[in-house]
């Protein structure tokens, strides 16, 4: 089932993750708009042999791999990456290139006998957990599935500097979305998921791990999709108390740090909206 309705707000994977990781980072980026100062390079480099693979996989659906138009399809990509974007380098762009050169030759080697009978599938879909019946009218589950192959497995590609680990694609929200698209949108299990990892180390490899997903996480999909949106919905915008990893690499560390416009965390809200004065223990 899918639905165009472009009028209806829209939620994401990537949304849902961000705000689980930090209400404010959701904020400024979803909710304002505000641009990254620089991209990442693992992010322009993510995207740029993203472009590859869907060549890649593309050639398979069609006509057959072809290890020298991917390459071209990637050098592409590569510069049109780097055109409006000022990146924040982590390694030596040069290296950086070959790593995601040598990636997608593995890719094609690893690929040349598979069939996809959908690449880049796009989709949007109403909120609803079949199982429980609980419906979200107010936004559409919108999504993009890397591929799908002829014995009806899920295909996604990522792109990591280390191995994978089979506990976090076992909970991986992205992959419970798209299983839980793929039976919405074909009235049918999926017979797994397959994640192929593209690991940038300093020898580059391929390692592919596979998952399976039950009604019981897609259930846990959708009851914390609804939660999410309430709090969207309330206005609910607190920074990460717990900082770690993701704020080390977050875009918008000058907005928690400074004392701005868009620091929506510093500034009371709404007309009841009042600065509490300070209680102390012992005070009276």
């Amino acid at each position: 089932m899918r639905i165009t309705d472009e009028e209806k707000p829209h939620f994401s994977a990537s949304q849902l993750i961000c705000y689980l990781q930090c209400p404010l980072q959701y904020y400024l980026q979803y909710e304002l708009g505000v641009v990254w100062e620089k991209t990442p390079s693992a992010v322009m480099f993510g995207s740029a042999v993203h472009k590859g693979v869907e060549k890649a996989n593309r050639l398979l659906m069609n006509s057959g791999i072809d290890a020298n138009a991917v390459k071209m399809e990637y050098a592409t990509a590569w510069k049109e990456e780097q055109k409006d974007e000022e990146i924040a380098w982590k390694e030596d762009p040069t290296e950086l290139y070959q790593k995601g050169a040598d990636l997608l030759t593995l890719y094609c080697l690893e690929m040349a006998y598979e069939k996809p009978t959908e690449v880049e599938l796009g989709f949007r879909l109403p909120i609803v957990d079949t199982a429980t019946g609980l419906y979200i009218p107010s936004r559409d589950f919108v999504g993009k599935i890397d591929a799908i192959f002829t014995d009806s497995t899920i295909v996604e590609i990522k792109t990591t500097g280390r191995s994978p680990v089979q506990q976090e694609i076992d909970q991986n929200i992205q992959l419970t979305l798209y299983s839980w698209a793929y039976r919405m949108l074909f009235g049918r299990p999926e017979k797994t998921i397959k994640v192929i990892n593209l690991v940038k180390t300093k020898e580059p490899k391929i390692a592919v791990v596979e998952t399976q997903r039950t009604e019981r996480q897609h259930s846990w999909l959708i009851a914390s999709v609804f939660q999410v949106i309430r709090a969207i919905e309330s206005k609910l915008f607190y920074p990460n108390p717990i900082g770690g990893f993701g704020c080390f690499n977050c875009q918008y560390q000058k907005h928690c740090q400074e004392d701005n416009d868009e620091n929506y965390f510093l500034r009371p809200h709404g007309g009841n909206a009042n600065r509490l004065e300070p209680s102390y223990a012992g005070s009276e």
